[in-house]
């Protein structure tokens, strides 16, 4: 029996399964499902205030209220959106008469006849809210929610509610919504290949002498390279994988591959793991001693190479899980490489991001990698042009061979796999106020620069959403969903 990494849970399952090969075409014969969006709009009538709420002043004069709490009749252009809504209110009084106000609310699906009594039809929508009341008692909200049950099991929405001006808590004044339903965040894997069968629609890479083997069920990556002195990555190197399938990634999606290294024997250099198709391609490097990112541009023969990080680390060269990662941010691609305990995937013992614009982004020249690494090899800036947004999943070996006499390389591997998933968005509010949908198991957490270092914010946790508040303490703070 086999131990393969199911990357969307982050627990480990049991058994061989199909033939990759098998599984291969049908990926190819079923792509993954697009994402729809549906706008709506909808209207709201107050319906009671059972609960008013308490208004206090503080010793600084400051004048807040807690605890409101008022039920709604919503009717929506999409019948997912019509129900009865209990909203709690909480709020703070600003010295212009507007009031801040935030809070959760719930909504039960179902219909009302013409006398207003209601029938659930199934399912409940949890939701988190926060805007401002003007002191004319207008509104201005911004509200996001999620479906629990029913055939909204999953489903998200975010809508914006703009209340004209009026009496306080009056139920003539309507509630005018306007939003989008969206299906429940996209999560696909695929077992590209567990090594169990012979290689089918596999394509191989390279200089030099190699093999693609499979003994006890795992592929053995083989390349030696006798008289060949390196100077770039290309001079002894050698990859493969799968020619389909290629996915790609729209505006807030990820496509990550995942493998379990098994082994790095002492001959190689680094375990090379690449994220790509033939137009160009990211890849980590895990070695002995340092693991590296970098990126293959196809618009020069061979090159160029751009190394985006290299840093030195400690890292099992055995029985660990690589992991490399894409997310696409309109025009940009964040490429994370991290590499995993395999007994404890959530156990990160490496991390590492960095952003890749249409621009020419910052990189490690040649100087600077032969001072970090004492490895002298050719590398190239980074060249104006679209990120990568497409790929497959590739694994190789690379050798540093400075004089052409070192001995074969070897690097062997397991369970090779794709993924492809819905970033969550990461609302900002009254500046620290963070939220999130909750729609997997994500924490947030925290650094001074995209770079790092990413550090765990702690959260608290309300039905259907997530919000935590971190201290303004920094001139600048990035944060993200993990």
């Amino acid at each position: 029996m086999k131990t393969r990494l199911n990357h969307s849970t982050g627990r480990r399952r049991l058994g061989s399964g199909p033939p990759a090969a098998a599984l291969a075409l049908l990926l190819t014969a079923l792509p993954v499902t697009a994402q729809t969006n549906t706008p709506y709009t909808a209207t709201g009538w107050l319906t009671g205030v059972p609960v008013p709420g308490v208004l206090f002043t503080n010793a600084l004069g400051q004048v807040g209220f807690r605890g409101n709490a008022h039920t709604l009749r919503v009717q929506s252009t999409d019948a997912r959106l019509t129900g009865q809504r209990l909203a709690f209110a909480d709020g703070a009084y600003q010295a212009d008469g507007t009031a801040l106000v935030w809070g959760a609310a719930y909504q039960e699906v179902g219909t009302f006849d013409s006398t207003t009594n209601f029938t659930a039809t199934g399912g409940l929508w949890e939701m988190t809210y926060h805007g401002t009341m003007p002191a004319d008692n207008s509104l201005q909200l911004h509200i996001v929610g999620r479906g629990s049950g029913g055939s909204i099991e999953g489903w998200r929405f975010e809508e914006d509610l703009t209340k004209a001006a009026g009496a306080p808590w009056d139920p003539a004044d309507p509630y005018p919504y306007t939003g989008t339903i969206k299906p429940p965040p996209l999560s696909t894997n695929l077992v590209l290949d567990d090594f169990s069968t012979p290689a089918v629609g596999w394509t191989y890479y390279g200089a030099g002498s190699y093999s693609y083997t499979r003994p006890n069920e795992q592929l053995a990556v083989n390349g030696y390279w006798p008289g060949v002195t390196t100077r770039t990555l290309i001079d002894s190197y050698t990859f493969g994988g799968p020619s389909s399938p290629i996915w790609s990634a729209a505006d807030g999606q990820t496509l990550e591959t995942r493998v379990d290294l098994v082994n790095l024997n002492a001959s190689a250099t680094a375990a090379f793991f690449v994220l790509g198709n033939l137009d160009g391609l990211y890849a980590i490097l895990k070695g002995h001693d340092f693991v590296s990112l970098h990126k293959w541009s196809s618009s020069l023969p061979w090159g160029p190479i751009t190394m985006f990080s290299y840093e030195k680390v400690q890292t099992p060269g055995s029985n660990v899980v690589l992991a490399l990662a894409l997310t696409k941010m309109n025009t940009d691609v964040v490429v994370t490489g991290r590499v995993l305990d395999k007994s404890n995937p959530n156990l990160v013992l490496y991390e590492r991001s960095f952003v890749d614009t249409p621009g020419a982004d910052p990189a490690l020249t040649s100087q600077e990698f032969l001072d970090l690494s004492g490895m002298q090899l050719a590398l190239y800036p980074d060249l104006v042009g679209a990120p990568i947004t497409s790929a497959g999943g590739v694994v190789g070996v690379f050798q540093y061979n400075p004089d052409g006499q070192q001995p074969a390389a070897i690097v062997t591997f397991d369970n090779l796999e794709l993924g492809k998933h819905e970033v969550p968005p990461l609302g900002i509010g009254h500046v620290v106020a963070l939220t999130w949908p909750d729609v997997g198991s994500y924490s947030v957490e925290g650094a001074p620069t995209v770079q790092g270092p990413w550090l765990p914010v702690n959260d608290t946790v309300s039905p259907g959403m997530k919000q935590t508040t971190v201290p303004a303490s920094q001139p600048a703070q990035f944060f993200r969903l993990r």
